[in-house]
């Protein structure tokens, strides 16, 4: 096992392809393992939400099921507000299951979601045709806004939607808590996206799109900003205060 690990570590496209049978793309990624960031302890959320991308079958050849939940917060660095909002993923779960499973397995996620401080606002979930029917079972839910996400030829190709949020993950506007368990599975799925769309499968990085696209991009998601400002402040106070307390502590002033 030791040397299969060091094997992965030295040369993990070799791995993946000698021992996964999934190849990850020489040159040919569009996203780079090292510009998701890892925070050593989870921020304060302004607010939460999940995307979901539904499969049509549980066949393993077939993209999967994927539910993923988002956080979003304000990037502060060395105590001060950057003005900029950061896109956390505080969970993922990938599983292959049929369609009448679907509902069930959303609702178990979004239980695990509602665990989280900060209750999840909304859930954005593909208008295609699972998707459709799980977007039909869940509009009478209360306390949880259903989001169809519609794809159009305005909306561009698949890699043209990659490409668009690029851009957003090499300023590492992504971030992880450190050691969350859905890290490698993420991180591994999104460095085998490429430009050409010859990877394999694509379901994790389309929940990220979507997140991305209503988080950063769009910003569509409505909260209370009043109330989200006044605890941006009191985080802000926080950092400032911690930062004081170790100047002091090193003899600083």
């Amino acid at each position: 096992m030791s040397q299969l690990k060091e094997k992965q570590e030295k040369n993990p496209y070799v791995f993946a392809s000698q021992f996964q049978q999934d190849p990850i793309p020489a040159g040919g990624a569009l996203f780079k393992p090292e510009n998701f960031v890892l925070l050593g302890t989870e921020p304060e959320m302004l607010v939460t939400f999940i995307t979901a991308d539904t499969a049509e079958t549980a066949k393993s050849y077939n993209d999967a099921t994927v539910f993923s939940f988002w956080g979003v917060y304000d990037i502060i660095e060395f105590g001060q507000a950057t003005g900029q909002r950061g896109l956390h993923w505080l969970d993922c779960l990938e599983i292959r299951i049929e369609p009448k499973d679907l509902k069930d397995a959303f609702m178990d996620f979004y239980s695990d979601c509602m665990i989280h401080p900060v209750k999840p606002l909304m859930a954005a979930i593909e208008k295609k045709s699972t998707g459709v029917t799980l977007v039909s079972t869940l509009q009478d839910m209360r306390g949880l806004q259903i989001r169809e996400v519609k794809r159009t030829k305005a909306s561009g190709s698949k890699t043209e939607r990659y490409l668009e949020m690029q851009p957003l993950i090499a300023a590492k506007m992504v971030s992880f808590t450190d050691g969350a368990k859905h890290l490698q599975t993420c991180i591994t799925h999104m460095a085998k996206i490429t430009a050409n769309d010859t990877h394999r499968h694509d379901d994790i990085c389309d929940t990220l799109y979507d997140a991305i696209k209503i988080a950063l991009i769009d910003k569509t998601l409505v909260y209370d900003t009043n109330q989200h400002t006044q605890k941006a402040a009191t985080i802000l106070q926080k950092q400032k205060s911690t930062l004081k307390a170790r100047s002091n502590l090193y003899g600083g002033h």
